[in-house]
């Protein structure tokens, strides 16, 4: 029983750190999507599942990011008031990344 629990954690060990090279990978990409259209990201991604128009002008919209039947995450991009993204942030129960970019 311990010998499989040690087996299991090695192997949780070594899945984190492939993980983290896909995700750092993942997010050279994602950072690519500022300066962006929302249609640019819609026809990458498809609808997204929400968005949420603020006052101040801009929004921000949600997408499903799927690595695999059993792993997801989501994706939030804010766009400013003319519609480019100028963040992003992605989570799921083992990351939390978002853009060095910042919307003004």
């Amino acid at each position: 029983m311990v010998g499989r629990a040690c087996a299991l954690m090695l192997l949780g060990l070594y899945a984190a750190g492939c993980a983290g090279t896909v995700y750092d990978k993942a997010a050279q990409t994602w950072d690519a999507w500022i300066g962006t259209s929302k249609d640019d990201r819609v026809r990458d991604l498809g609808i997204p599942t929400r968005c949420h128009t603020f006052r101040s002008g801009g929004e921000a919209c949600e997408w499903p990011i799927r690595w695999n039947s059993e792993a997801v995450g989501t994706m939030t991009v804010q766009f400013d008031a003319r519609g480019q993204a100028c963040h992003w942030t992605y989570r799921d129960p083992y990351e939390d990344r978002r853009s060095r970019n910042t919307c003004s």
